[in-house]
This record gives structure tokens, C-alpha cells and sequence, in this order.
């Protein structure tokens, strides 16, 4: 291959794949009002005695479970009622994907705003699906992603957002 076609060829690949990525302005314009909805009903005021600030941190015992109410946005739910929707950094198109979260705190028994984290199956965990001496870093779980801050929600807030996120 000469110089030239290579040069053309390293040129032209990056930006075929750049132009692959691009989002059409429709889809773009619809994820922009989802966020500006949400950040809407998000920023009502609720019961002060009952919650507080958005929270930086949740302890591994405040939340019993989790869902994805769409790939940008996590509801957490925590003993008597309290609620708590998380942005995340980035779109995380794993998050349906699975039950488990794999996380990679620094905060010890806590997940915490820019920690990052994969979502899997349970039984694609690698006691199932390797042999032991594969067992460690890489577990196949998906992409990595990263936490927002918790905001504090009510249960009409939770419904509010997922009926914006169905219908924007």
C-alpha cells in the first residue's frame, strides 16, 4: 500500500467513525427536554423532615434495590419509603441488562457520585461462567459507567418522571 492511500485511509476512518456516533437533532432535541423535565421535578420541594439535600453518597444499607427507569436515569429504593433517582455522568445503555451492580467505589460500603460501575446478570457472574483460575478483573459484566449525584424523590415525583420519560 503507498503512502498516499495510507494517508487517506487513516484520514478517513476517524471520521467515518466520528460521523457513526452523531446524533440526529430530533433524538438530541428529545433527550435534552427529558433532562430539562426531570430537573424540573427534581427541583420541587419536598417534606424537609423527610429528606434532605441531594446526597453525594448512599450507603450499601440506606438502598435495598434498584432500576433503571431509562439508560440515563436510576430509581434506588430504601427502607420505609424513601426514594432516590440518580443522573448518571453518561448515557449507560447496560442498565436493563441486568439485576447485580458491580461497583468500584473507593468509598468502602457506600456508592458515591463519579464512582463507576457495571450492571450484570446474576448468572452471568463469573462463579457461574468461568473456570476459578479465570476468576478476577474482567468479569464481562458490560460498559462501565459512572454515578450522578442522589436526589431525594416522592413517590408522585417517580411517577411524574416516568410518565415524562414514556411521553416527553
Amino acid at each position: 500500500m503507498n503512502t498516499r492511500l495510507r494517508t487517506v485511509l487513516l484520514a478517513l476512518v476517524p471520521a467515518l467513525l466520528m460521523a457513526g456516533c452523531a446524533v440526529s437533532p430530533e433524538v438530541e432535541e428529545r433527550r435534552q427536554a427529558i433532562d430539562t423535565s426531570i430537573a424540573e421535578i427534581l427541583s420541587q420541594p419536598i417534606d424537609v423532615d423527610t429528606y434532605a439535600e441531594p446526597q453525594r453518597c448512599l450507603s450499601n444499607n440506606e438502598f435495598r434495590s434498584y432500576r433503571a427507569l431509562n439508560n440515563q436515569y436510576m430509581l434506588f429504593v430504601g427502607r420505609r419509603g424513601k426514594q432516590w433517582v440518580n443522573r448518571l455522568r453518561s448515557n449507560c445503555f447496560d442498565l436493563d441488562r441486568g439485576d447485580v451492580l458491580i461497583t468500584r467505589s473507593l468509598s468502602g460500603a457506600r456508592i458515591c457520585d463519579r464512582d463507576s460501575f457495571e450492571v450484570a446478570d446474576w448468572f452471568s457472574w463469573p462463579w457461574y461462567r468461568r473456570y476459578p483460575w479465570q476468576w478476577g478483573i474482567g468479569l464481562g459484566a458490560g460498559g462501565s459507567c459512572m454515578f450522578g449525584m442522589f436526589h431525594p424523590v416522592t413517590d408522585e415525583q417517580v411517577k411524574e418522571i416516568e410518565a415524562v420519560i414514556e411521553n416527553p
